[in-house]
């Protein structure tokens, strides 16, 4: 759902600050909420504006652009690295605390491709994988 208008916005409050309607009167005439128009009424008294505010969800980003950029460099320089790789990195050059999940997020979002995981040059067979009850396939 997109904001109402700033042009709006100043309307209800001027028509609050008149004294001469209620809330609810004020929210039936322009046909908005009464929520809204408390909203717009404490938004005023709180910050002095009634300028649209920038809707974000979630938490604060971990990592900044330039954190993001600094990433892509790295994975552009080596494509086969890991995101452990890329944790060692980031904590070691950057002097960074990020989860391994985060920094696995912020390469998805960057759309690049990257390795998962460190791969063993023997085939393993299944005569020689080991379990529970010793080896199996003998």
């Amino acid at each position: 759902m997109l904001p109402y208008s700033l042009d709006l916005r100043q309307r209800v409050v001027a028509a609050y600050e008149q004294g001469v309607e209620t809330i609810e009167e004020i929210a039936e005439r322009f046909s908005v909420g009464q929520t809204f128009v408390k909203k717009m009424l404490r938004q005023k008294r709180e910050t002095g504006s009634l300028e649209i505010k920038e809707r974000r969800s979630g938490p604060e980003k971990l990592l900044s652009e330039k954190d993001c950029r600094w990433l892509r460099r790295q994975i552009e320089k080596e494509p086969d690295l890991t995101v452990d790789q890329l944790h060692q990195r980031i904590v070691q050059e950057r002097k960074m605390q990020v989860s391994r999940t985060t920094l696995g997020r912020a390469v998805q979002s960057l759309d690049l491709p990257l390795k998962k995981r460190v791969r063993s040059h023997r085939k393993e067979t299944i005569e020689s994988v080991h379990g529970i009850g010793g080896v199996f396939g003998k």
